[in-house]
């Protein structure tokens, strides 16, 4: 996504639920902001926390523990239904750099024997549920990214193409002056993490988006000052028809987003606001299923404010269609860690 809302790595320079606890079938128990969060305004996560909306404490609660930062954007644990009880993550591919991949084109890496493992700039929610990210790091492995256009940038790589998956596992230091790097991935220990409810372990951790509902978008801005600890949005899911029309308005705006055709089979559009550094942050429904990962925003003064979304059917549908890709040998180095997913 672009800087304007979600921000790239910063290597060298600047570059960057229980599934039946909160039902929204049939209007049950549904996700409506309170004056103080709405599709024009963030909240803190914190003043969620201690409003008085059960089902929306609820909800957050369910799905909080599985967005994490990376650099200073976000990332989202999709899954730890694979072999090894590890996190299956996804992120924006412009988070990560597009210019750190060793190709363009689809490629994987086997965490058994290649590590290109961080701890710095990566952490995820306490175990204990705190709030405080604190000094902790985890370790975070890059597994796939898919085919990304040669004319691709940071700034301009569409929906398509903007995301990758990883994996975090259970390895923890504490952030000192010089940097510090895991082992290869550990496998023996599956990842705790702060998921009370096992979102990331239910039969279906993600879903499709229902046009005119309300989700719950999750993500770590880069204003600390007024978001120390993470920031929620909830908005409406944009019909197809809403968001072909919404495309007009934004051009009338001039809004670069005008300028980027919607693509109804990759992205779904949510009415809401969003900041630098939410990028590869999490949109779920009231069942705490996760719905896509944000990638762009609008920005201009007069112009609607809408996040992009990946769908996680576009995404799921691109990691089959590379598994099925490989190889025999190929796939049984990957499999174990996708598994549960695929």
């Amino acid at each position: 996504m672009k800087t304007k809302f979600l921000t790239q790595l910063i290597t060298i320079g600047f570059f960057a639920f229980c599934q039946s606890c909160l039902k929204d079938n049939n209007n049950n128990n549904p996700i409506t902001p309170p004056p103080s969060i709405n599709s024009e305004n963030l909240s803190k996560i914190e003043d969620v926390l201690n409003g008085d909306d059960q089902n929306l404490i609820d909800l957050l609660n369910i799905v909080r523990g599985s967005v994490g930062k990376r650099g200073p954007a976000s990332k989202t644990i999709w899954s730890r239904k694979n072999n090894f009880g590890l996190g299956l993550y996804i992120s924006a591919n412009h988070v990560y750099n597009i210019n750190s991949w060793n190709s363009r084109n689809a490629e994987f890496f086997n965490l058994t024997t290649e590590n290109i493992g961080i701890f710095e700039t990566s952490q995820v929610s306490p175990i204990d549920g705190s709030l405080k990210l604190g000094n902790t790091l985890i370790a975070d492995f890059p597994l796939i990214h898919f085919t990304i256009s040669p004319s691709a940038t940071n700034t301009t790589i569409l929906p398509s193409e903007d995301f990758y998956l990883g994996i975090i596992d259970n390895q923890r230091v504490v952030q000192g002056v010089f940097p510090q790097y895991p082992n290869l991935v550990n496998t023996n220990i599956p990842l705790e993490m702060y998921d009370p409810y096992n979102r990331t372990k239910l039969k279906q951790t993600w879903n499709i988006p229902n046009e005119g509902k309300n989700a719950m978008l999750v993500g770590y801005p880069q204003d600390k000052t007024n978001f120390p600890n993470g920031a929620v949005a909830i908005g409406k899911i944009l019909s197809d028809q809403e968001a072909e029309a919404i495309i007009g308005e934004l051009q009338v705006a001039g809004d670069s987003e005008g300028n980027i055709p919607y693509n109804s089979l990759v992205e779904f559009f949510v009415k809401a606001h969003g900041l630098a550094g939410m990028s590869g942050g999490g949109v779920f429904n009231t069942d705490g299923q996760i719905l896509g990962i944000m990638v762009r925003a609008s920005d201009a003064q007069n112009a609607p404010k809408i996040i992009r979304v990946v769908r996680m059917t576009y995404i799921k549908s691109k990691l089959s269609e590379f598994y099925n890709s490989l190889p025999p040998m190929d796939k049984e180095k990957l499999k174990p860690y996708i598994n549960g997913e695929i």
